[in-house]
């Protein structure tokens, strides 16, 4: 699953996602122009709500 950058900051911006601390020891978050990550709960909230995923699928697609 992913989601275009334009999506990301609509749901940022329209609040159903929510901004996290970046995390600065992984080679993912030091490729990125953005200051800040986006919050796991508030995704797996957006999931499950917006997308009908249920816990079992949200924990794969956040934890592989």
């Amino acid at each position: 699953m992913s989601f275009s950058e334009g999506a990301v900051l609509g749901y940022l911006q329209r609040e159903l996602i929510s901004k996290a601390p970046l995390i600065q020891n992984s080679y993912i978050s030091r490729n990125t122009k953005y200051n800040y990550g986006v919050n796991e709960e508030s995704l797996a909230r957006f999931l499950q709500e917006r997308v009908g995923a249920t816990e079992k699928e949200i924990n794969a697609i956040l934890y592989g």
